[in-house]
């Protein structure tokens, strides 16, 4: 019986170390895509189709849309947002829709933004080119933020020399064509993407690590097991 349970427990300990990589691995690219410390600007003349263009360095799923919450209240204002896939690498081309929704005020702001869930998460395939767009709706938006960083599972697709691409519409069309007026600023935002689980809806707890520590429990019982045989 001890044989057996010692066997048993040299198998857990042997893979129990590759799930616990791949759940802190999986744990490490979840949220939102960017993100900032601060706005660097907050501005609103008009409604805007912002939209960011990105390709996926390693295959993600996508569990919400969002939309920058305005700084003076952390609201939104029912932003309309939309995910596309790209017909070619820069997103010169034609796009796909892919999900849509009305960002509201349902779940708790998450950093700069606020995020709602989509009817059923999405995969998005690595080496494959997305775009992201988003309705103003007169709200106040940035860019140039100081801080600004892009999560490492995706990179961005300048365009023109710059990331944003945008133009005067009420509603969140693919947009295959940027403009100069930025640079290389970050903005504008905007619409974002959260990828894994939908930590927005609730206060964020660390899952992953929760996962992991059961497991560094599990190896250090079958340790003490093995050192009382």
């Amino acid at each position: 019986m001890n044989y057996l349970f010692l066997n048993l427990s040299r198998s857990y300990a042997r893979w129990l170390p590759a799930l616990a990589g791949v759940l802190l691995a999986s744990a490490a690219h979840a949220g939102a895509l960017w993100e900032f410390t601060t706005p660097g600007n907050s501005f609103s003349n008009g409604t805007w189709d912002f939209a960011t263009a990105f390709t996926a360095n390693q295959n993600l799923v996508v569990s919400g849309l969002g939309y920058y919450a305005d700084p003076t209240n952390g609201q939104v204002a029912d932003n309309q947002v939309a995910l596309y896939q790209c017909s070619n690498g820069d997103c010169t081309g034609t796009g796909s829709l892919l999900a849509s929704t009305t960002i509201t005020n349902a779940y708790p702001l998450n950093g700069h933004f606020r995020y709602v869930t989509i009817s059923s998460p999405i995969t998005l395939s690595a080496g494959t080119s997305y775009e992201v767009a988003g309705v103003s709706a007169s709200d106040n938006y940035t860019w140039n933020d100081p801080g600004f960083a892009v999560n490492s599972a995706i990179s961005l697709i300048p365009l023109n020399g710059q990331v944003g691409r945008w133009q005067a519409s009420s509603t969140p069309g693919f947009l295959n064509s940027g403009r100069t007026d930025l640079g290389s600023q970050d903005g504008y935002w905007g619409a974002n993407v959260f990828v894994g689980a939908a930590t927005f809806t609730q206060v964020p707890e660390p899952s992953g690590l929760a996962l992991f520590g059961v497991g560094l429990a599990i190896i250090g019982g079958i340790a003490i097991r093995r050192r009382r045989t």
